[in-house]
């Protein structure tokens, strides 16, 4: 098995700590988890320490669907990714619980003239090593197969 916890610590934000390890390792397992308040069922993004809705400190991860829409976004120009040119994303979730939530991230196999606020996105997993994979983004498309970049 390849771990490099050196190499963890570098993941996009809020990046591999014991408190978004679960997130992390479930990336891995192919699904998207978001927390979840145990006191009124909030979902929150990004991980802290109280609700937002009702202050208890009470969490578990949740499954969500990994459909969502692009909120905002803007392009890399410099300096120039070493893969080509890449997006900076907000995506706000399907399927939550109280205020909307957004995660930051990236879409990929798209061009620059066809990414716009408002798309229908679904996530993919970019394998990081043997047990993480990094969350992104592609449009939402159905039977179309795409190539994935790697992660080098």
């Amino acid at each position: 098995m390849t771990v490099d916890i050196e190499r963890r610590n570098m993941l996009p934000s809020p990046g591999w700590s014991e408190h978004t390890k679960p997130y992390w390792l479930a990336a891995g397992r192919g699904e998207l988890v978001i927390p979840r308040c145990d006191g009124c069922g909030t979902h929150r993004w990004p991980l802290d320490a109280a609700c937002y809705a009702c202050h208890a400190t009470e969490f578990s991860w949740s499954q969500v669907p990994g459909t969502g829409r692009v909120f905002t976004f803007t392009w890399v120009d410099f300096p120039p990714p070493p893969d080509g040119e890449r997006n900076i994303t907000v995506v706000e979730l399907d399927g939550t619980q109280g205020e909307p939530v957004r995660v930051l991230s990236w879409v990929v196999g798209i061009q620059r003239e066809s990414l716009a606020c408002d798309q229908p996105v679904e996530i993919v997993f970019l394998t990081f090593d043997d047990e993480v994979s990094i969350p992104v983004w592609r449009p939402r498309r159905s039977g179309l197969k795409l190539q994935m970049p790697t992660l080098g």
